[in-house]
């Protein structure tokens, strides 16, 4: 019998590199374990499905687990050649963000079949707000075809100390509980729709009121910073990507709506008004909603003007998926029907229409990637904090409507309703 050819094989060098150095980080921020007995004494192969925050989320649980875990990260990570060789060092298992990926299913059993435990976030995606996002049902169909043992790490205190929207981290308090969820017994009697219930209890943790009952204080005087990847819509005078944000305090540059953040991460207005939202959970989900019934009222109606725009944009460009390289600045348009790209540094007008158009969505550092027919493309804003984020609402109501349901984030909480 032929033996299985090994894949994702690790550089032990890389892998000890990873693995000890961030135990010495999580000692550094007083990240804390809660372990069960039964977490501590297994074996690989067995899989991590966990919530998912920050971006250091794989390395500060992985190096908590009884062994070391080969994690899905997606591919749009691997586009920098230097973090390529770090992330192929350690064995990461890269996926295509939003497409039904066959081949990182295939993957994934091997690496199992060979006795190495993976780690996956069901989420797919960092979540914005600290509330654990909706999962794809598919996951379940995996942990029932892989029959190993699925352990649940779930982090609280992440978003405060990690969040998706900020570059830098806040010393704050972090605990990270593991249980384990389903033996592989377990998986013989239960159906995928148990399997998914189960975990979706498991892995649901709520960011805002897991600190209204902890008042954990975050020491930071950026407590503000970037936040307008997350919260692009001012929700006193409606305006888009208005937010310019200063240590601890964003402020609307439209209509001057002003916001403090206090040192347990809650809103509160610098100046007299109302205040619509004590924290962002909330006015993110109110955002999510309007944004999606917005451009649906636009489509329908046959709105022939730009949903709006993202000016002098660094653009990157890749027709193998892999490397990028700048190509230019660029202005882009949301149409109902189009995305436009229109080279501010030379004559170039690139048009992408929603049929043809693959994935778009927010990825490294936030910046908007796309998969257009067979290329690549990444902007990054004129200014720190230009939401990528709006991007992906924006388009995924119009698709909704065009029917194309194959290509809607899972993640957005909305979509559905």
């Amino acid at each position: 019998m032929m033996k299985e050819k090994k894949i994702y094989k690790t550089n032990l060098f890389i892998k000890a590199l990873a693995v000890y150095g961030f135990r010495l980080f999580n000692k550094y921020y007083n990240i804390k374990r809660k372990m069960s007995d039964d977490v501590k004494k297994q074996e690989p192969p067995y899989l991590v499905l966990s919530n998912h925050i920050g971006y250091w989320d794989p390395f500060v649980s992985g190096c908590f687990l009884p062994y070391y875990t080969r994690y899905v990260s997606s591919d749009a990570a691997f586009r920098n050649p230097k973090i390529r060789y770090f992330l192929n060092g350690l064995g990461t298992i890269p996926k295509k963000k939003n497409i039904r990926d066959s081949k990182v299913i295939r993957d994934i059993v091997s690496v199992i079949n060979q006795g190495n435990s993976v780690g996956i976030f069901p989420e797919a995606v960092r979540n914005w707000s600290g509330s654990t996002q909706p999962m794809d049902v598919s996951i379940a169909k995996l942990i029932k075809l892989l029959r190993v043992p699925v352990i649940t790490p779930v982090m609280k205190g992440m978003n405060l100390f990690n969040p998706r929207w900020s570059t830098k981290l806040r010393k704050t308090k972090v605990i990270i509980e593991y249980e384990l969820l389903f033996t592989a017994k377990d998986l013989k009697s239960l159906s995928p729709n148990e399997i998914f219930k189960k975990l979706t209890k498991a892995l649901e943790h709520d960011e805002v009121e897991w600190q209204r009952q902890n008042k954990v204080k975050i020491k930071s005087d950026i407590r503000a910073e970037h936040i307008s990847h997350a919260l692009y819509i001012c929700p006193e005078c409606e305006a888009i990507d208005s937010f310019r944000c200063s240590g601890n305090d964003f402020i609307c540059n439209s209509c001057g709506y002003d916001i403090h953040i206090d040192k347990y991460s809650f809103f509160e207005r610098i100046g007299d008004g109302k205040l619509h939202f004590d924290n962002i959970r909330d006015w993110f989900f109110w955002e999510e909603k309007k944004m999606l019934t917005d451009v649906t009222n636009m489509f329908d109606k046959s709105f022939e003007g730009f949903i709006f725009e993202d000016k002098n944009s660094e653009v990157w460009f890749s027709d193998s998926d892999i490397d990028m390289e700048k190509i230019g600045h660029a202005n882009l348009k949301l149409f109902i029907d189009r995305i436009e790209i229109n080279f501010t540094d030379r004559d170039k007008l690139v048009i992408m229409n929603f049929n043809d158009l693959k994935t778009i969505n927010p990825q490294v550092n936030e910046r908007l990637e796309i998969f257009y027919m067979n290329e690549a493309w990444r902007v990054i804003g004129c200014r720190p904090g230009v939401s990528a984020l709006k991007w992906e609402v924006a388009v995924n109501a119009i698709w909704k409507r065009m029917g194309q349901e194959q290509k809607l984030s899972p993640y957005i909480n909305q979509l559905k309703d």
